[in-house]
């Protein structure tokens, strides 16, 4: 059973250093996206990690993982065309479709701001003892097995890793 009641062991100065603790996890991952090279928007990082995550996708598909009209997608999609991020084409089963891949320069995008925030949090972690960083290291990993857990027993859980709900989130 899954009452409210059962699930609260956490007690509040438990729930309030976690909390924190996300928190500063949360802003160096958002300042590795702040100080990156180029400059892109939340969401076009979100449709670039969504491209990326499908390696071709059509509009329509892109839209709805979006949550965007088609009309603002396509909108989208010329902006990202034009900085050389994508590249639309006619699809190989649809010739009356159209797919999106990202080039060479979208792909170089993602490393950087992935690069960028390795870089963000190790020079955090070098901060901190050795014993430390192991330590965290463990619980991360706990935290996100039991969140995988939770998850699985939700009824709308999508097949989405917590790795790229963040992204959506935090780009």
């Amino acid at each position: 059973m899954n009452d409210h009641h059962e699930l609260s062991h956490l007690d509040p100065a438990t729930g309030a250093a976690v909390e924190s603790a996300a928190a500063a996890l949360i802003a160096v991952w958002a300042h590795s996206r702040h100080s990156a090279a180029t400059q892109v928007s939340s969401t076009q990082l979100q449709a670039l990690l969504t491209i990326e995550r499908h390696v071709e996708i059509n509009l329509a598909r892109l839209g709805e993982a979006l949550g965007a009209l088609p009309s603002s997608t396509s909108r989208l999609c010329d902006r990202l065309e034009a900085t050389g991020w994508v590249r639309r084409a006619v699809s190989h089963d649809d010739r009356r479709e159209l797919t999106i891949r990202l080039t060479a320069s979208g792909k170089a995008l993602l490393e950087e701001l992935r690069r960028q925030r390795r870089d963000d949090l190790a020079q955090v972690m070098d901060q901190m003892p050795p014993a430390a960083r192991k330590a965290l290291l463990r619980g991360l990993r706990a935290f996100t097995a039991a969140a995988d857990r939770v998850t699985d027993q939700r009824v709308d859980r999508s097949d989405e890793n917590w790795t790229l709900i963040a992204g959506r989130f935090l780009a």
